[in-house]
């Protein structure tokens, strides 16, 4: 059942992308999986995504999904319902190639070799590593002028430029060392996959729902 006001945003056609919020407790992913039903109905060779950040949540849509579509099961035979990161590397294996991604402790343990190799790096641990996960991996810097030049926004802690040089030299080693050693991160999954895709004129997906956005 959906009230009239969500019944709307399900049905009208959206012109590009388009954005809905609500608090918790809202509908919003019950507004998000009747969407995807909705775009797989009306497209009939459509391929729709419903993705969402946790493969917990994602498991959740798709026992929502069976149930909405119980009647017309051949429709979800054009919806994927996957965690975002699994979308990501599915796709990075079928249009890339193989991928072996940097664990947590992979990722840390080059940063701290990667620092003790600084002469003068007096940066925490901690710092190095949300530094790295915030700014350096997060926006895919791959050079001193785009670290030098980043806004580095909701860093609380103001780097000078003697400073940023300073840790660029960590960075730079980090990336290189987990290079050398076949390893990738999702960030950098994700940045390939957007100049692969983009230059292809088949997509994967003809339509994409996302639930809680904010997260992904």
């Amino acid at each position: 059942f959906l009230h009239p006001s969500q019944r709307e945003l399900v049905e009208r056609s959206f012109n590009g992308s388009a954005r809905v919020s609500g608090s918790a407790g809202t509908g919003k992913t019950v507004v998000a999986v009747h969407r995807a039903v909705h775009l797989a109905r009306s497209n009939p060779e459509g391929r729709v995504l419903l993705t969402t950040f946790s493969e917990a949540l994602a498991n959740i849509l798709r026992t929502m999904l069976r149930r909405l579509i119980s009647a017309e099961p051949r429709l979800g035979e054009r919806i994927d319902v996957e965690a975002l990161d699994a979308v990501a590397r599915r796709l990075y294996e079928a249009h890339v190639g193989r991928v072996h991604l940097a664990t947590r402790n992979e990722v840390a343990e080059a940063l701290r070799l990667s620092s003790e190799a600084v002469e003068g790096s007096r940066f925490s641990h901690n710092f190095l590593l949300t530094e790295w996960d915030q700014v350096i991996d997060a926006w895919q810097l791959n050079d001193w002028d785009s670290y030098r030049d980043v806004a580095r926004l909701g860093r609380r802690t103001r780097l000078t430029e003697a400073q940023r040089a300073m840790l660029w030299s960590a960075f730079e080693r980090t990336r290189q060392s987990l290079v050398a050693g076949g390893l990738t991160t999702y960030p950098a999954v994700y940045s390939t996959l957007a100049n692969v895709l983009g230059k292809t004129a088949n997509k994967p997906y003809d339509y994409v729902v996302v639930d809680e956005a904010q997260d992904v």
